[in-house]
């Protein structure tokens, strides 16, 4: 176990200790020297009482930091057991944008009540950020920062500096004209390297790109990644400076995305993740899986259907013998490439957008992924039924079955992979999540086409070479 995973364990056995034998000034001095993102993974696993316990100990600014860096779950538990002047107390010590994602799951009661508590100018800048949806640059930005007019000199953007909350991390002055239009920005260092009297305009740096407001996080997480950026400002249509993203929260976002894309390609939705309460979890996951089982009985029913009375006994259990292994291959190359795909569009990668790049890459790969395992499945479907003949199954049929077994590798291969390679692009043009195009609901589609390739090129064969 790493050390900092043994402290947070031994953090946690101590708060319980404390907490049973209600040693609660010891607790609170305990508190006040932990850090808050480890009292944070703490809270996550107390139980209802437990949390309250705590946070009616630690003091309004650390229960601010607390609350924000647990799970969205536990956050709304929390959120419903404090009254509505302790949060207000806890809201008045976060930033803007942090304030903003702690309101936002508060009642609307609780939440006219705290933004009529705080002060005037922090209770606009609240409610104008959750005005944005919250995965926008205006969802995510923080409105707090230091800025100078581009007619100004070095002196004014020190002294703008000094004038702003000791609170924050403030790594460049943003430059904007007359009329608040973004212009640029100066870092912290350049001002100790020119004269007080020189024009802001001299040093001014212009490549710190802006974002508007309306852009979605995950295009603004990209550009962090491709450009090394730790800060980038916000603006409106017309150019005007509305806030800042740092990098903290572009890490944010990058988890909650990678999150909602392993979520969704597993055939659950990230809302799972904002509730305890199983039964919730359940009818979030029953739709997809219900779903695919009735995709799955359908197919069945219509082979069964189709092929009726086209097979003896035997020959139905040598064909359902080797279909778990056509289906779950064609199903497992089908989601290597999507998953591909998907990451590739959620980078933005320009290799990823461009169709054809993308398709005579993964169609060479895929044909020599189908070529090996449709040569190794027909080669041990021979094998196998060589040395484990099944009663009234003809040894004259084995090869036409292992021939059938190696086709129907390499198709369902082949159809799985170009599913999986086109479906992301048609979903992404439709505006639906790529990731859904790896999920279960397509899974069950390869799988049923697996099937009838499979038992149509055997009935095929079978006619054409007895």
């Amino acid at each position: 176990m790493a050390d900092t995973e043994l402290a947070r364990k031994q953090l946690l056995d101590r708060i319980e200790q404390l907490i049973e034998a209600k040693h609660f000034d010891e607790l609170r001095q305990l508190l006040s020297e932990s850090r808050s993102a480890d009292v944070a993974e703490v809270v996550e696993v107390l139980d209802e009482i437990a949390r309250q316990i705590l946070f009616d100990l630690l003091d309004a600014q650390v229960a601010g930091e607390v609350l924000e860096k647990i799970d969205e779950a536990t956050r709304i538990e929390v959120v419903e057991d404090l009254s509505s002047d302790e949060l207000t107390d806890i809201v008045a010590t976060l930033p803007p944008d942090e304030a903003a994602d702690v309101v936002s799951q508060l009642s609307d009661e609780q939440t006219e009540h705290v933004l009529d508590q705080i002060p005037d100018p922090d209770s606009v800048q609240i409610e104008k950020l959750l005005g944005y949806p919250e995965d926008t640059a205006g969802g995510i930005m923080n409105p707090e920062l230091v800025k100078v007019n581009i007619s100004d000199t070095v002196h004014q953007a020190i002294d703008n500096f000094r004038e702003s909350d000791p609170e924050e991390d403030f790594y460049f002055i943003f430059v904007v004209d007359d009329n608040g239009v973004y212009k640029g920005c100066v870092g912290l260092d350049a001002l100790l390297r020119f004269s007080r009297k020189t024009p802001i305009s001299e040093v001014l740096e212009k490549e710190i790109p802006s974002v508007n407001v309306t852009a979605d996080q995950e295009e603004i997480a990209n550009t962090f990644r491709k450009n090394d950026l730790i800060i980038m400002p916000v603006v409106d249509e017309k150019g005007i400076l509305l806030g800042r993203i740092t990098v903290d929260d572009v890490v944010d976002v990058m988890d909650e995305e990678a999150e909602e894309d392993v979520l969704v390609m597993a055939g659950t939705h990230p809302s799972e993740l904002d509730t305890r309460n199983i039964i919730k979890a359940a009818t979030i996951r029953l739709p997809w899986l219900l779903t695919c089982m009735c995709g799955s009985m359908l197919s069945a029913l219509i082979l069964v259907s189709i092929f009726q009375g086209h097979f003896t006994k035997a020959e139905w259990v040598c064909i359902t013998m080797f279909l778990p292994a056509i289906a779950a291959m064609g199903g497992n190359s089908g989601m290597q490439t999507s998953t591909v795909v998907v990451r590739g569009l959620a980078t933005g990668d320009l290799a990823a957008l461009d169709v054809i790049q993308v398709f005579s890459r993964e169609s060479r790969v895929a044909l020599i992924v189908a070529g090996v395992c449709a040569f190794i499945a027909a080669l041990v479907a021979n094998s196998w039924l060589s040395l484990f003949p099944v009663e009234n199954f003809p040894v004259s049929d084995i090869a036409i079955l292992a021939l059938a077994v190696g086709l129907a590798m390499f198709g369902a291969i082949m159809l799985s992979t170009s599913l999986g390679l086109f479906l992301p692009y048609l979903f992404r043009n439709l505006g639906i999540d790529p990731a859904i195009s790896s999920g279960p609901l397509i899974t069950t589609f390869n799988d049923m086409m697996s099937f009838f390739t499979y038992i149509s090129l055997f009935l095929l064969l079978m006619r054409g070479f007895r």
